[in-house]
């Protein structure tokens, strides 16, 4: 039996439970360590991270369920990185939303969207036009900073400012 095997990637030698299992090969492991795949694998996603993401999107709205019941189990899992994220969203809308903005407006806005939704069976989403939280420039949370986009759309875009010509 063997002990350990040489990763394509990096030849080092490491033992088999560093690689990923494969059952096309011999040995029944993949041909680059873990931490190889790792590092390939997100060279990959950085490259193409719009089409990652359109493609993660489109499987997403197809299993519509499987999706959720796999959310809920990893929030289950993992309810401290749950509640953190949705800490940290709850803020930067918070931070973001000045005393004098319309709450009814943007309350609107959102019922809006759930509306559409619900009553044609678009999958629609409320976006910023100006993002929250953006590399260059970060938007407020007021309803003239709001729109209803399509769901594909606001998910290729990210938090990016799209600039219109």
């Amino acid at each position: 039996m063997i002990d350990g095997k040489i990763c394509k990637k990096c030849n080092t030698e490491k033992s088999l439970s560093d690689f990923h299992k494969c059952s096309r090969n011999k040995s029944g492991v993949q041909s680059k360590c873990k931490n190889c795949a790792s590092k390939l694998a997100k060279e990959r996603y950085m490259e193409n991270t719009e089409k990652v993401l359109l493609i993660n999107a489109r499987w997403r709205n197809k299993h519509r369920d499987r999706h959720r019941k796999a959310q809920k189990q990893w929030e289950q899992k993992n309810p401290s990185s749950k509640y953190f994220h949705t800490a940290v969203r709850r803020a930067r809308k918070k931070n973001a939303t000045p005393a004098w903005a319309d709450m009814d407006r943007i309350k609107y806005t959102y019922a809006h969207c759930h509306w559409l939704n619900k009553t044609f069976g678009h999958n629609m989403h409320v976006d910023h036009i100006v993002p929250l939280n953006g590399k260059n420039v970060c938007g407020l949370h007021v309803h003239t900073n709001l729109q209803i986009i399509p769901a594909e759309e606001n998910l290729r875009k990210h938090n990016k400012l799209l600039v219109q010509e």
